[in-house]
C-alpha cells in the first residue's frame, strides 16, 4: 500500500513539481522555503511516515425529528484552530482536517448522518432536506428549505434548533480561527465562480487566479493580509466582501461575529493537494501570528498515523 501510494505521489511530483525554472531569480527566501517545506511533507505522507499524537474524539447525537446528526469532535492540545467540516460526503475534506489535528493540534468539528451533502429533516414520515452551510441564518435557512421543497414553519424551527446546537458545540468567538473544509467535483466550482459576474462575484472583494493552479483547489478568507501572503505564494484566493450578500453560510456567519475564517477547498479525492494547502496556511498563519500552535509537531515515525483515541 505504501509502495502503491509513493508510486501516484512521483506521478503527483512529475505533474506539479515543487520548482519551476521559470521560479528561479523570482522567489523570496520564504517562498522557497515554503516549496521545500511541502515536498518534504508530500515525501513523508506518501512514504507512511506518522504524524498522530494523542487525539479525543466526542460525538454529540442532534435530532432533525426522528432523524440523526452525529457531530463528530476531534480535539488536540497544541493550536487553536477549529476546522469544520459540514457536508457529510466531503470526505476527502475531513480526512485532512483529521490528520492536520493529529499532527498539530486543534479541533475537527465533522456533521455525520449518512445522507450526503444535504442534511433531513424527518417529520411525519416524510424526509425534508436543506443545506447545512445555508442554515446560518434565517434568510439563508428559509431560501435552503424553498430550493428542496420543504417550506413548512415546523420545519424550520426543527432545523433551526438544529443550527443553534450547531453553533453552541462550535462555539465560534473573536480572536479564533475558524477553518470551513470543503470538497468539489472537477470544473463544477471553481476559483473563477469568485471573479466580478461570477456566482460568487459578489460575495467577493479580490481574486486571486493561478492558471499553474488546479482551479478547484482554492482559499476564500476574510482577512486581507492572509489573501495577501496566500497569492504571494502562488495559490489561488478569494477575499470575502465585509458585506456579502446573505446566504447563511457559516463564513457570512463568523464575519458577522469578528472570528477570521478560512474556506480550504479542493477536489474530491485530492487529499495530498488539501493537506498541502493546509500546511501552507499553518505556515502562513504562524508568520502571521494568528494562531498558536505546538511546533514540536513534526513527523514522528513512533506513531501511526490511524491511532485514534475516543471517548
Amino acid at each position: 500500500m505504501k509502495l502503491h501510494t509513493f508510486i501516484l505521489s512521483l506521478a503527483w511530483f512529475r505533474s506539479n513539481p515543487p520548482f519551476h525554472r521559470s521560479d528561479r531569480g523570482t522567489l523570496s527566501r520564504i517562498q522557497m522555503s515554503m516549496k521545500l517545506r511541502r515536498l518534504i511533507y508530500l515525501i513523508c505522507f506518501s512514504l507512511g511516515f506518522g504524524f498522530a499524537r494523542s487525539v479525543t474524539k466526542t460525538t454529540h447525537t442532534l435530532y432533525l425529528g426522528k432523524e440523526k446528526v452525529w457531530v463528530d469532535i476531534y480535539e488536540r492540545a497544541g493550536s487553536n484552530i477549529t476546522f469544520v467540516n459540514l457536508h457529510d460526503n466531503e470526505n476527502t475534506s475531513a480526512e485532512a482536517g483529521r490528520r492536520f489535528v493529529e499532527k498539530y493540534g486543534g479541533r475537527l468539528i465533522e456533521l455525520r448522518h449518512g445522507r450526503g451533502r444535504e442534511v433531513v429533516v424527518r417529520l411525519n414520515g416524510v424526509l425534508y432536506r436543506f443545506d447545512p452551510n445555508r442554515m446560518f441564518s434565517e434568510a439563508g435557512l428559509r431560501a435552503s428549505l424553498r430550493y428542496f421543497r420543504a417550506n413548512s414553519d415546523e420545519v424550520f424551527h426543527i432545523a433551526a434548533a438544529f443550527r443553534d446546537s450547531v453553533i453552541n458545540l462550535v462555539d465560534a468567538k473573536a480572536g479564533m480561527v475558524i477553518v470551513a473544509l470543503h470538497n468539489n467535483t472537477q470544473d463544477k466550482m471553481t476559483i473563477r465562480d469568485y471573479r466580478p459576474g461570477g456566482w460568487y462575484g459578489k460575495d467577493t472583494k479580490k481574486v486571486n487566479i493561478n492558471p499553474r493552479q488546479d482551479p478547484d483547489n482554492f482559499f476564500v478568507v476574510s482577512e486581507a493580509d492572509l489573501f495577501s501572503a496566500l497569492s504571494s505564494l502562488g495559490y489561488n484566493v478569494a477575499l470575502g466582501a465585509k458585506d456579502p450578500p446573505d446566504r447563511g453560510m457559516f463564513l457570512d456567519y463568523c464575519v458577522r461575529h469578528g472570528v477570521s475564517f478560512i474556506t480550504v477547498e479542493a477536489e474530491h479525492g485530492k487529499l495530498i493537494e488539501q493537506m498541502e494547502m493546509l500546511e501552507a496556511l499553518r505556515s502562513v498563519l504562524m508568520e502571521n501570528n494568528t494562531i498558536t500552535i505546538d511546533k514540536s509537531g513534526f513527523p514522528s515515525p513512533e506513531m501511526p498515523i490511524d491511532s485514534i483515541h475516543s471517548h
